[in-house]
């Protein structure tokens, strides 16, 4: 009868529940659907998730609250559901000061959640049929972390401690619940894996560095542990956001931004400025790059889309730059002249720019999620604007899975299948308030190089740029192209090494019936021969009169040819003396 009536309450009170931890991640009356239990984690455990509200744990992975003034006060809930003998102490930021000294987590009375029911009702000193809560005083306004202690049990993450149920609520001194102070970098959650149970279908809310807040429906993704982290580059802060965006096979996340159960309290963490573009101009270089120069109205970061392809849409073609710009001066963005493929574009092509400064970039890079059946469902918190396209880049692991024409879609965005969620990290990003200029027109030029290799052999000569030239060298002409560019030919002639024939001075053999013509020899690299005898042997002898003429050919192809007149005078024959 005691449960109908919390029941009853739940229903007709569920606008004036204030609990801060479960009621958000578990926001379902049944475990069965949409859980999420927080892990406390002192051990490296199931693909390196690392260690999480725990001592040894790092400053990104805690579970902190915020507080106004020392006039609030916190209240506390818990219940335990793996590892053995919990203490937790409260901890000032970020001096590590203890400013609530270790004590056991409950197992009944003040600080006990015994059910769900109680958990989502919240302190019940603020809503009735809520669980019995620990009050605790802040000494000053600032940062605290709750750290937990425990020994670990057997099974499955031994070294992994559960909290079932949690709550961390922080009212004024008028006991008026205040909610978006309870946040982490680096949330570390299970759904526990149970069959039909292991969805997770809780929203969170990333507060960006440049104050945007975004909501994240998680739509019932299906992972066992999993940890939320954002941030504005991706899967690493390391890469250009073009390439550390993309999803990656192995663990690569890194926590940047403050990740709150609730949104904000606008106290604490207001909205942020709406950035603009202000003026864009294009200086197109005849080196092959164009600067792109910028101004906005705030600092941030803008997005570049270098349309090289004319179909609607982000073609293969196309360009996508993100760089950082700060309002105090104008930002140049240089493109190398390559189109998405890497190849150059020819030289006079009109190709656009848009360029979209980018307010609240979030990246969600999100480890071993193994199934996302129904995608994210990402909503604009503050300031109020239009619903966030979401973007992916998959193709590390799936060629085809790429969106970055932005998908809206009010069921979900970003799916994928165990085959790629196991063991990989899967990076969905999104921006809000973006404004968009209207394309600018490029003209792309180069100066053109044209590189010319010719070799010749001795005495011939080339032809090159209206000149004849007959020696080794390099040439070079220069003009204006059509686009007002340099254009440079350049050639580098070579001298090829040819066989020098002499066959010697025309001759008249006197006293001799024969005389032996001798054509050059290079044992190194054979020469071949043919004499307009016909014969093709490097030497001839010849016994008549005429002329006689070789041919010689290296193997390079260089040739060279020589003549000679010989010339055998007719015998003088003895002639009788006579006597008179």
């Amino acid at each position: 009868m005691r449960d109908a009536l919390i029941i009853v309450l739940l229903l007709v009170f569920s606008k004036m529940i204030f609990a801060e931890g479960t009621k958000e991640l578990m926001p379902f009356a049944s475990d069965s659907v949409g859980r999420a239990v927080i892990v406390i984690s002192k051990g490296i455990t199931a693909g390196n998730y690392g260690h999480f509200a725990v001592s040894t744990a790092p400053e990104d992975s805690r579970i902190y609250f915020t507080i106004f003034s020392s006039t609030e006060k916190v209240y506390l809930g818990f219940k335990f559901m793996k590892g053995n003998n919990p203490t937790y102490v409260i901890k000032k930021y970020p001096s590590g000061t203890i400013v609530k000294p270790s004590a056991p987590v409950p197992s009944s009375g003040a600080g006990y959640i015994s059910g769900y029911n109680r958990a989502i009702l919240g302190p019940a000193a603020i809503t009735p049929g809520g669980y019995s809560a620990i009050m605790w005083n802040p000494p000053s306004s600032g940062d605290y972390y709750i750290e937990f202690s425990y020994t670990a049990n057997g099974g499955f993450g031994a070294l992994d401690a559960i909290l079932q149920y949690f709550d961390c609520t922080v009212a004024s001194n008028t006991n008026a619940p205040i909610t978006g102070r309870v946040w982490s970098k680096n949330w570390f959650l299970s759904t526990e894996g149970n069959s039909n149970q292991d969805v997770f279908r809780g929203k969170l809310y990333p507060y960006s560095d440049d104050q945007i807040v975004t909501e994240i429906n998680f739509n019932g993704i299906r992972p066992y542990f999993f940890r939320v982290t954002c941030n504005p580059n991706g899967c690493n802060n390391t890469e250009p956001f073009n390439q550390a965006r993309m999803s990656r096979s192995g663990n690569f996340t890194y926590a940047q931004y403050k990740i709150f159960l609730n949104n904000p309290d606008p106290t604490l963490y207001p909205t942020g400025i709406l950035g603009a573009v202000t003026s864009v101009n294009t200086l197109s270089n005849c080196d092959g790059t164009v600067d792109i120069n910028i101004n906005v109205n705030k600092s941030g970061q803008v997005s570049l889309l270098i349309d090289i392809n004319p179909l609607p849409g982000f073609q293969a073609e196309d360009v996508n730059l993100t760089a950082d710009v700060t309002a105090s001066a104008t930002n140049t963005i240089s493109w190398n002249g390559l189109n998405g493929l890497g190849q150059q574009v020819p030289n006079g092509s009109s190709v656009t720019v848009v360029v979209t400064y980018i307010n609240g970039l979030t990246n969600l890079p999100m480890y071993d999620v193994e199934y996302s059946p129904s995608g994210f469902i990402v909503n604009l918190i503050r300031p109020t604007g239009t619903k966030p396209a979401v973007f992916w880049d998959d193709t590390n692991l799936d060629p085809t899975a790429l969106q970055l024409n932005g998908c809206i879609a009010a069921s979900g965005c970003h799916t994928w299948s165990n085959f790629i969620g196991n063991e990989n990290t899967l990076n969905t990003w999104w921006y809000s308030l973006s404004t968009t200029l209207a394309p600018l027109p490029i003209l792309y030029k180069k100066s053109d190089m044209i590189l010319l290799n010719q070799s010749i052999c001795p005495g011939d000569s080339i032809l090159f740029e209206g000149v004849y030239y007959k020696t080794a060298g390099v040439y070079t002409h220069i003009f204006t192209n059509f686009t007002g560019c340099d254009s440079t030919r350049k050639l580098t002639l070579a001298q090829l090494v040819g066989p020098l024939v002499n066959l010697g001075i025309d001759t008249i053999v006197c006293y001799s019936p024969s005389l032996t013509l001798n054509a050059p020899i290079n044992p190194l690299t054979p020469y071949s021969y043919l004499w307009n005898t016909g014969q093709t042997l490097p030497s001839i002898t010849v016994s008549t009169s005429g002329s006689y003429s070789v041919l010689v050919t290296a193997p390079n192809g260089c040739r060279h040819r020589d003549q000679i007149q010989v010339t055998f005078p007719p015998a003088i024959l003895p002639k009788p003396i006579r006597h008179f």
